[in-house]
């Protein structure tokens, strides 16, 4: 604790670099500019000039005024007249009713060329700078006044420079004192430090072995006491260190006192400078004289005397001087900010004094002024967005010492600067401008700020925290984890929309406070009324939208999981159905909520939409006469997926192709077949759909024996089969039924055949089938049952004579023959 009494930047805050303020700058500068748009002041100056009343109103001659008196007093050019007048009023009426966006881009173009002119007759009224061309031409021409002005300035060279050469020499020669001085305060310093750290030391033992003396009494500590205890040791501990430490700057007073008057010495030589040169100039003049003792007095003691001012207070590099309880980072940052200002401030108003002795005229050297005053704001404005980090410290290190004033010291570090850097530039438009009234108008307009300022943060509050807790809310409401996370996925664009809205209504509050013609921009039949109408039917358009389509998708996708759970074949079969509607239904949703909404969102940016639906008519119609063989397929496909005739992954003969459903489109259905390929079917073309994935299945069994095999013997053996089929762990559960034995089906050429059925589940029938054949060929070739195959037996009569008469015919042949 004594350490942390007496470190000395040990927690320094972050930096802020210049460059880091330059955004902050712009964007400060920017809100005067559209302030000034708004300012009564200027624009009552504006339109109270008479020149411009003059210059805008048209002059009317002595023939025109007759000839309007001769048509008011006759009734009927009267009647004309009126008609007339009234056509032209409907016709610019008409001709006004443009586009939303059209609207908006002339009152933007009319808002920038009104502030565009304000600030030309604000920036005439406070900078002029007409008169200085007359002036370097005066000076150009007149021979006297270039020799006075030259005088002036090598006196003036000469003055800063022999000051800062007679400066140096001081400081060189005070050296040695200067160091001595030093030292002696630091061992003193430190010497203190330890001295005070050592008491606080003392009194923290002390403390605790009370508590350990009364722990060892045996009474049982009382807990809340004993937090109160250590709350308030600590407290005493804290308020200690800083009473020590004030102690310690106090006791460095005589030290600093001390330095201070050693730089005392070195400022003296300034006013030594100025008498040397008046007592040396052979011809002095008043001129010359009050620009030398405007250097002497401003530049030198007066610069002088507020650095050493800040050196007794802050003295960023020996803090044994310092008379504050700053540590060293405060310390230099304000020391390095107000010497700044300081020095703008000594030699501006110098140069402006030495400018005016010179001969400038006095516009523009009011002129200089003002811009010298500009010059101080922005460097404090600058000095201010640089210690935003040291200030938010300070802050928060307050906050934790009292915790009463946690969420104030909070409030107070995101919004101090805000407040400085509104006064600092507001006086300053002030005065510059010479506003009548204007430091009352800033103080009521500071106070309407603050009190919108809170009304907001209250409103932002409750926006906030009911989203959040809207958010929170989720699991109270029986909704599904999956339904959750859809919801929770909108979360940050919902936080987004409410910022923006939440940004919206603080300009709008601001601008109410500020004195803003709010109700000539969102008044009754206003462009800001229509905008505002316009963006809340959009918003609520495409809220509707995401909630349909969220509530549709959420609809069916709990359906399907509620399908999913179930048992039930049926539920399964259900399940299929829907997962398969699921992707044609959303394609519709979304086409019909994109055409509603889009003509929605047009409506309102004033396009008229009336040529659209006709064209989008007239392109149905011939639509529907090109695509009816498209439409044709889109029907019979809803109406074959509504009678489930068809989902991914059954296994059908369309049209005479096998295959197994890969793929429903809007208008076609994929098979892939058993060689791999893929079949696509237009749902109109399917004249007939053999499904083998419905409820249940068969495997039909025909079995052919030879006319020599005992039919009772092999229909003993394909029993057998089956019931070693149904005990069979691998195809018992494919199996729903026992084996239906149908009989002697039929008597063929050669063989007679045997046929049955085995009831198996939709996706059992083969496996089924071709382990029940190769189970009946094992067996019967066990058994002896002959499968018969296709034979055919020739009987030739007389083979004998028709081979002598075949031999005759080939000697007669060889006979015939010419030799």
């Amino acid at each position: 604790m004594p350490n942390r009494a007496f470190s000395s930047g040990r927690h320094s805050p972050p930096a802020h670099s210049v460059r880091d303020c330059w955004h902050p700058i712009m964007r400060l500068l920017l809100l005067p500019i559209l302030l000034i748009g708004f300012l009564p002041a200027v624009s009552h100056a504006a339109s109270d000039n008479p020149a411009t009343i003059a210059s805008s109103q048209p002059k009317i001659d002595a023939a025109q005024a007759q000839q309007l008196l001769s048509v008011l007093n006759d009734d009927t050019k009267r009647k004309q007249f009126v008609t007339t007048l009234t056509n032209l009023s409907a016709a610019q009426n008409a001709t006004k009713q443009t586009s939303l966006p059209d609207q908006l881009l002339n009152s933007l173009s009319s808002f920038g060329n009104q502030t565009i002119q304000k600030l030309h007759v604000l920036g005439q009224g406070i900078i002029q700078f007409r008169d200085i061309g007359p002036w370097l031409n005066k000076v150009w021409h007149n021979n006297d006044l270039q020799t006075e002005i030259f005088r002036i300035l090598v006196r003036v060279v000469i003055m800063i420079v022999g000051s800062a050469v007679l400066f140096q020499a001081m400081r060189f020669v005070l050296r040695v004192p200067r160091e001595k001085l030093s030292k002696i305060a630091e061992d003193s310093n430190r010497r203190q430090i330890h001295q005070e750290a050592q008491r606080l030391q003392k009194v923290s033992q002390t403390s605790s072995s009370t508590d350990d003396t009364q722990n060892d009494d045996g009474t049982p500590p009382n807990t809340a006491e004993q937090t109160l205890k250590d709350i308030s040791l600590e407290e005493q501990l804290r308020r200690q260190g800083a009473l020590s430490r004030l102690l310690i700057c106090l006791r460095r007073a005589p030290y600093a006192l001390g330095n201070a008057a050693l730089d005392c010495l070195s400022i003296l030589m300034f006013p030594l400078m100025a008498l040397l040169i008046q007592s040396l100039d052979p011809s002095p003049d008043e001129q010359t004289l009050h620009s030398i003792w405007t250097i002497a007095w401003l530049s030198g003691v007066g610069m002088g005397a507020w650095i050493i001012l800040l050196r007794i207070f802050l003295a960023p590099n020996q803090p044994w001087f310092r008379l504050t309880i700053l540590n060293d980072y405060p310390a230099k940052f304000f020391y390095k900010a107000l010497r700044h200002i300081g020095f703008i401030i000594a030699w501006g108003s110098t140069a402006l004094i030495v400018l005016h002795d010179c001969t400038l005229p006095t516009s523009v050297s009011s002129g200089l002024e003002k811009l010298l005053a500009l010059a101080v704001h922005l460097t404090i404005a600058i000095m201010i967005l640089q210690s935003r980090g040291i200030i938010e410290h300070a802050c928060k290190q307050a906050g934790r010492n009292n915790k009463r004033i946690t969420s104030l010291m909070q409030l107070v570090a995101r919004t101090w600067w805000i407040a400085a850097l509104f006064f600092d530039l507001a006086l300053w438009l002030v005065w510059a401008a010479d506003i009548q009234g204007g430091y009352e108008s800033i103080l009521r307009l500071f106070i309407r700020t603050c009190i919108a300022l809170i009304i907001m943060r209250v409103i932002s509050i409750i926006f906030y925290g009911g989203l959040s807790r809207l958010t929170r809310s989720l699991s109270e409401w029986k909704l599904s984890k999956d339904t959750q996370n859809r919801v929770l996925r909108y979360y940050p664009l919902a936080y987004r929309l409410v910022s923006i809205i939440m940004f919206f209504l603080t300009v709008l509050a601001l601008a109410i406070a500020w004195g803003a013609p709010v109700y000539s921009l969102i008044g009754h039949q206003t462009l800001g009324a229509q905008l505002f109408s316009s963006i809340i039917t959009i918003v609520i358009a495409l809220l509707v939208g995401v909630v349909a389509w969220e509530i549709v998708n959420v609809t069916i996708e709990n359906q399907i999981r509620r399908l999913g759970q179930q048992d039930s074949a049926e539920q399964k079969t259900r399940m299929a159905r829907l997962r398969t509607l699921q992707p044609m239904f959303r394609i519709l949703l979304l086409i019909i909520l994109v055409i509603v909404i889009g003509l929605t969102v047009l409506s309102q940016l004033g396009i008229n939409t009336a040529p659209l639906l006709a064209s989008a008519s007239i392109f149905g119609v011939a639509l529907g006469f090109g695509s009816q063989k498209l439409v044709q397929d889109f029907i019979s496909g809803i109406f074959l997926l509504m009678e489930n005739a068809l989902t991914v992954g059954d296994s059908v003969t369309l049209n005479g192709t096998y295959g197994a459903v890969e793929k429903l489109s809007l208008r076609s259905v994929h098979i892939r077949a058993n060689d791999g390929s893929i079949n696509i079917f237009s749902f109109s073309s399917l004249n007939q759909v053999t499904n083998y994935n419905r409820d249940f299945s068969r495997a039909m069994i025909a079995i052919d024996v030879s006319y020599d095999t005992d039919t009772d013997e092999a229909i003993r053996v394909m029993l057998d089969i089956a019931k070693g089929m149904r005990e069979d762990p691998q195809f018992a559960p494919l199996i729903i039924d026992d084996f239906n034995l149908w009989g002697v089906a039929s008597l063929n050429d050669y063989s007679v055949t045997i046929k049955g059925t085995f009831p198996t589940t939709t996706s059992g029938r083969w496996p089924v089938e071709w382990q029940f054949y190769r189970r009946v060929k094992k067996r019967f070739e066990e058994c002896g049952i002959d499968i018969p195959f296709p034979t055919q037996t020739l009987n030739i009569h007389r083979i004998d004579g028709v081979k002598g008469a075949t031999e005759a015919s080939n000697h007669q042949q060889s006979e015939a023959k010419p030799s």
